[in-house]
C-alpha cells in the first residue's frame, strides 16, 4: 500500500467512526460521513469499500443515498427517538428559558426536516 492509500484508509475508518456515533448522536449527521468514507474506501480498498457497502447496518444508508430512495419507517422513528430523547434531557437539565426556548426551536426545525424526507417502503 502506498501512503496515498494508508491515510484514505486512516481517514475512512475515521469518517466510519463518526458516521456510526450519528446514528446515535443527534446533532451529527451519519450519511455525510458514511459517504465520505465510501468515496475513501473505494479509493484506496476494495475490500473495505465492499465491507461497508454490503455492511447491515451502515450500508442501506449509503445505498438510500445513491439512489435517493430515502429513508425507511423504521429510520426515521430511530431518528425521531433518540434525538427526542436526548432534546428532552437537555432540556431537562437546562434552568435558562432563553436556551430551553432554543432546544426546542432545534427540535422542531430538526423533525420537520426529518418528516420532509422521503420514505421508502423497504430497506434498499
Amino acid at each position: 500500500m502506498t501512503f496515498k492509500q494508508i491515510t484514505f484508509v486512516g481517514l475512512g475508518i475515521l469518517m466510519v467512526a463518526l458516521g456510526t456515533a450519528g446514528i446515535f448522536l443527534p446533532l451529527v449527521p451519519t450519511t455525510p460521513f458514511l459517504l465520505l468514507a465510501a468515496i475513501l474506501f473505494a479509493k484506496s480498498s476494495r475490500r473495505l469499500s465492499d465491507w461497508l457497502l454490503n455492511h447491515k447496518h451502515l450500508g442501506p444508508y449509503i445505498h438510500a443515498w445513491r439512489n435517493k430512495t430515502g429513508l425507511t419507517v423504521a429510520q426515521k422513528l430511530r431518528i425521531s427517538i433518540s434525538f427526542t430523547f436526548v432534546m428532552a434531557i437537555s432540556f431537562y437539565f437546562v434552568e435558562i428559558v432563553s436556551i430551553r426556548c432554543l432546544l426546542c426551536g432545534i427540535w422542531a426545525f430538526w423533525t420537520f426536516m426529518l418528516l420532509r424526507q422521503k420514505t421508502c417502503s423497504e430497506p434498499t
